[in-house]
C-alpha cells in the first residue's frame, strides 16, 4: 500500500507521516529538502533560483523513486505530483517567467508524468487541508530564517493553488481530506487511521 501526504507549507505532513509510519510499520519516503543546494537561495533571490530549485527537486525525486525496487508498504512526506504547484505560484507571481514555466511544464508532460504511470500509483492519498493563517503560524514556529522572510502573498497563493491541484486530482486518486488546522495531534492521526481502516483490510492486519 502506498500512501502519500499532500497539504501547502506549514499543513503538518512530516509529523503525520512520521505518526503512520510508527502506526503502520511502513517505510517513509522523505522530501529531499535539507541536500537541496537552491532552498536557501530560493527564498533570498527567488526570481533567480526558481528554475533551479524545481528542476533539482525533480530530477532529486526520481532518483529516489529508482533506488528503490520496491514502494509499497510506503508513506511519502509530499509527492512529486505537488512539485508542479510550486511552479505554477512562481509564475503568477512572476517570479518565473514564461519562457522557464513553459520548459518545466513540458518536461514534467513529456517525461515526467509517464515514469509516474509506470513506477507510481497512490493507493490513497491524505490531504492535510490547512488554512493560510494556521500554516503561517507553523512556518514561524519552527523557525527555518529562508521560510520567515517569505512575504504572505505567497503562502496565500500557494495555499490556493494546491486547493487547485487538489480538485484536478481528485477524480483520479482516493483522498482522505483532514482538516489540518486541527491542533490535537491524536485526534488528527486517529481520524486517519479509521478512514484508512475503511478503505483497506491490508491495514487492519498492521495494526
Amino acid at each position: 500500500m502506498k500512501i502519500a501526504v499532500f497539504g501547502t507549507v506549514g499543513a503538518g505532513k512530516t509529523k503525520v507521516s512520521e505518526a503512520l509510519c510508527q502506526q503502520l510499520n511502513f517505510n517513509l519516503f522523505k522530501e529531499p529538502l535539507e541536500e537541496n543546494p537552491y532552498f536557501n537561495d530560493f527564498y533570498q533571490d527567488m526570481k533567480g533560483f526558481a528554475f533551479k530549485m524545481q528542476i533539482y527537486m525533480l530530477i532529486t525525486r526520481i532518483e529516489q523513486f529508482f533506488k528503490i525496487d520496491n514502494l509499497e508498504n510506503t508513506i511519502f512526506d509530499r509527492t512529486i505530483l505537488e512539485d508542479p504547484v510550486f511552479v505554477r505560484v512562481s509564475h503568477l507571481l512572476e517570479i518565473m517567467n514564461d519562457v522557464d514555466f513553459n520548459v518545466y511544464n513540458r518536461f514534467f508532460q513529456n517525461v515526467i508524468t509517464p515514469i509516474l504511470k509506470q513506477k507510481l500509483g497512490f493507493d490513497v492519498i491524505i490531504y492535510l487541508k490547512v488554512s493560510t493563517t494556521k500554516a503561517v503560524e507553523r512556518i514561524k514556529h519552527r523557525g527555518r530564517i529562508s521560510e520567515l522572510e517569505t512575504p504572505h502573498h505567497y503562502w496565500e497563493k500557494l495555499n490556493e493553488q494546491y486547493e487547485v491541484l487538489y480538485e484536478e486530482l481528485k477524480d483520479h486518486y482516493h483522498f482522505i481530506v483532514v482538516d489540518a488546522d486541527n491542533d490535537n495531534f491524536i485526534e488528527k492521526i486517529t481520524f486517519i487511521m479509521q478512514k484508512l481502516l475503511m478503505l483497506n483490510n491490508e491495514v487492519r492486519s498492521l495494526i
